[in-house]
């Protein structure tokens, strides 16, 4: 007898860095580290984390006051080197095990996309346990284009056999509310993050999250709602705050 396929409950991509795993230290770290070995002085934390709403080489490139993109993809190479070193330093987010585990209950499919690299993602993921959570893990060197592009998400999408409108994109940045939206899915951001919540609720996603349990609130109805349905239901959420 022929399987019958299961049919898909929805999915939901996450960002990696800021949304799952609190790995600033270790961006902080090594973004500090490349700047010593092209020359430059070191940058405070909070330049740093408000430069990761851009990939890599760039956001190496504006630390350091370099425009040649040759010399930034240099720094982003070394980078990456230097950020595998020191990636013990990355922590899951509290509550985010629990919140995998409950959305998987729920039976939607679960992948990463990310401005970090492929291999360095993975392997933080895989240290925490959780890697196999995910239908897959996808860096910036491993799509098209970087974010806000949104070919690297629909690609995780078809992947799961989900359409748009079944799925959700959630993550802590103004990048990755363009990349929601320009992949046509829900916009979910979360407040634990690099960026406060005063500052992520001018930028308009759907719904904003404070917890990890939200969030599989939130997924929930993601799953079992039509679009109109949840959108009625964001905006009362919206409007009682």
């Amino acid at each position: 007898m022929t399987k019958m396929r299961q049919k898909v409950k929805g999915c939901v991509v996450f960002d990696h860095d800021g949304t799952l795993v609190d790995s600033l230290a270790v961006v902080v770290q090594a973004s500090n580290q490349v700047l010593a070995a092209f020359g430059k002085d070191p940058k405070l934390a909070p330049e740093i984390v408000a430069g990761m709403i851009h990939p890599t080489a760039p956001r190496l490139g504006l630390l350091a006051g370099i425009a040649d993109p040759r010399i930034q993809d240099d720094m982003a190479r070394l980078f990456g080197e230097l950020a595998m070193r020191s990636s013990n330093l990355a922590l899951l987010y509290p509550g985010i095990e629990e919140m995998l585990a409950a959305i998987g209950r729920l039976g939607m499919s679960q992948a990463v996309l990310s401005n970090s690299a492929g291999i360095f993602i993975r392997s933080i993921l895989e240290r925490l346990g959780v890697a196999s959570r995910f239908i897959g893990l996808v860096g910036a060197d491993e799509m098209p284009a970087p974010k806000p592009d949104p070919r690297g998400l629909l690609a995780l999408l078809r992947r799961a056999g989900c359409e748009p409108s079944q799925a959700a994109y959630v993550g802590d940045s103004r990048t990755d509310l363009q990349t929601a939206r320009a992949a046509g899915v829900r916009a979910i951001g979360v407040t634990w993050g690099a960026h406060p919540r005063k500052e992520l609720a001018e930028l308009g996603f759907d719904v904003l999250v404070d917890s990890p349990s939200q969030l599989v609130e939130a997924l929930n109805e993601v799953r079992s709602t039509s679009r109109q349905r949840l959108d009625d239901r964001l905006a009362k959420v919206r409007g009682a705050r």
